[in-house]
């Protein structure tokens, strides 16, 4: 058969037309029969949950919301559910709690059903059974008991006992039913007061304030609103020597200006030397006052060899003084040494200051002191010349000063950019007793550990105010128990300089002396900062002191500060731990 032709004499339209036709048709043919087949599949069997386990559960009040007040106590085979509500809540308030307002709130496997439905205020003040109904039907069931207890805790205990004049206090730490109160060997607690925090609904067996003998243990027994007691064992036990750094601390006793007499922008420096810390009042001629270390009443006031200008008192490691003139240029700078407060001074170095390092600013030499070793051996002493790099060294060895004029050093690492240097106050810190001797520097730019070969800085504090304020002077150094101490006074928030912060430093690790405030490490740096001591008075020079001392023993370790204006704290540090 012949085809059609179009007008354009093209015979392919047609088929083309046909074949689409058709393909149309299969496609509709094979959806129809997909159709069919999956309307005969069957549908998948939903397999139910066989699981009817309490995964949790917990109790609360109307108005707390899923806030879990009251946690479940279980049985040992798990088919009873006690809960011990306290009789108040808060525990401390007068609002009682009603057992039969309570809402418990409970967590099942899906597809689980509590009966009774749960979450909603119900009746707890007797027993009931609730059953937890897995979605195959199995069944398991719960006793639910409830009642209401007592608080027969002790939120805290502490014991005030007198030491000297100052009352010190522990506060205890309670593990179980044993009040622990972790004490220093030689502490007397026979007579020490007990002071106490518990529910103000319950009762105790020894009243808070009651005089208390804890040389022996002592028995201790709480009892709550509802009758329940509780027997704690108050004892006094003695802490773990730490092999290495401080542990216990605690504040001695602080006092103002006004309480210790000083004259306005006068106290200038700190010393301690047996029973005794010393203090200089820089006037011309200086005195020495002499206080009770143990409890900062003031005694008397040293005889002097000179009638002079004087600033510094410093004490070695042995508690022998050395005291020191002022000396401007071409003038005497005298250095004298004190067994103690009562001996006859000794003069040890009498040195014209000639300013032999030719220093064009102020020169004067004697405003600052620092000593490391003991003069009746070996020892490094050191001063600064004012408004310059300058060091002045002098050491002592095997008790014999080996030159009365001072070795020269030209500190390298000034930082700043000041004309004056490090200004009238730096202190150098020798930390041994070597002839090149590693020291650091503390001026109002930096802290800094020094090379005693090189004079240049090996490391230094992180420049922030949180590391050490917004102006530092005052230093000294002590190595007790294995460990590298660095104390300084930080002044803090103002430039008037009367508002300071006594700081502890390991300095033991060298590679931490530049850690950040904001490094995890930080702590074991910076282990101690003392509260905000406050002066009376502006400290127009930013002067102050912080000197060491130790226990007879050497067991305990004593650092004070003094603030210009401002006064004297003290703290003490031992080796112990709880």
């Amino acid at each position: 058969m012949q085809l059609p032709r179009l007008r354009d004499g093209s015979i392919f339209y047609n088929i083309k037309l046909l074949m689409m036709k058709r393909l149309s048709l299969v496609f509709i043919v094979t959806a129809l029969a997909g159709l069919v087949f999956n309307s005969c599949k069957k549908a998948e069997k939903v397999v139910p949950n066989t699981k009817n386990d309490l995964i949790d559960i917990y109790g609360t009040i109307e108005g707390m919301g899923s806030s879990r007040l009251f946690e479940p106590i279980y049985s040992a085979n798990k088919d009873s559910i006690y809960f011990e509500m306290p009789y108040y809540y808060p525990v401390n308030s007068d609002n009682e709690v009603d057992l039969s307002k309570i809402i418990l709130r409970s967590n099942v496997p899906s597809d689980a059903i509590v009966t009774p439905a749960l979450g909603v205020i119900q009746d707890v003040s007797k027993p009931f059974k609730i059953n937890i109904t897995s979605g195959s039907g199995e069944v398991r069931s719960f006793v639910v008991v409830s009642k209401k207890v007592g608080d027969v805790s002790i939120t805290k205990a502490k014991v005030l006992y007198q030491a000297g004049a100052s009352t010190q206090e522990i506060e205890a730490v309670i593990k179980g039913d044993e009040v622990l109160f972790y004490i220093l060997p030689g502490v007397d607690l026979s007579a020490a007061t007990l002071n106490l925090e518990i529910n103000s609904h319950s009762t105790s067996s020894i009243a808070s304030g009651a005089s208390v003998n804890l040389s022996q243990n002592l028995p201790l027994t709480i009892t709550g609103v509802d009758g329940k007691k509780k027997t704690y064992t108050l004892k006094a036990a003695e802490p773990v020597k730490l092999d290495y750094g401080v542990g216990i601390n605690r504040r001695l006793w602080s006092k103002t200006a006004a309480e210790l007499g000083f004259t306005t922008n006068n106290e200038s420096a700190l010393a301690v030397s047996g029973d005794y810390l010393i203090t200089v009042v820089r006037t011309n001629p200086a005195s020495y006052r002499v206080f009770n270390r143990h409890t900062g009443a003031y005694i008397k006031n040293m005889a002097l060899p000179f009638s002079a200008l004087a600033m510094q008192i410093v004490n070695d490691s042995e508690g022998n003084l050395i005291g020191t003139t002022f000396a401007g240029k071409n003038a005497k700078f005298m250095v004298y040494k004190w067994a103690n407060v009562d001996a006859t001074p000794v003069k040890i170095i009498d040195w014209t200051n000639n300013n032999p390092a030719a220093i064009t600013g102020d020169g004067g030499v004697g405003r600052r002191l620092n000593i490391y070793g003991n003069v009746e051996s070996n020892a490094v002493i050191m001063s600064t010349g004012g408004q310059s790099s300058i060091i002045y060294k002098w050491r002592i060895v095997n008790g014999v000063l080996v030159n009365n004029t001072p070795e020269v050093i030209t500190y390298k690492s000034v930082t700043g950019g000041a004309a004056s240097f490090m200004g009238f106050q730096a202190d150098a810190q020798p930390v041994s007793t070597d002839a090149n001797t590693d020291y650091f520097i503390n001026y109002q730019f930096e802290i800094g550990l020094v090379n005693g070969v090189t004079h240049e800085r090996s490391v230094g504090f992180a420049n922030e105010v949180a590391v050490f304020g917004i102006f530092h002077f005052a230093t000294d150094y002590i190595i007790f128990n294995n460990a590298k101490y660095l104390a300084v006074q930080k002044f803090v928030k103002t430039t008037s300089y009367n508002n300071a912060i006594l700081g502890l430093y390991d300095v033991t690790e060298s590679s931490k002396i530049n850690l950040s405030a904001a490094d995890p490490r930080y702590r074991s740096f910076n282990i101690y900062n003392s509260e905000e001591f406050l002066g009376a008075t502006v400290n127009a020079n930013g002067t102050g002191d912080v000197c060491f001392g130790l226990s007879p023993d050497k067991e305990r370790l004593q650092l004070y500060m003094l603030l210009t204006n401002g006064g004297i704290i003290a703290h003490e540090f031992t080796k112990y731990a709880p």
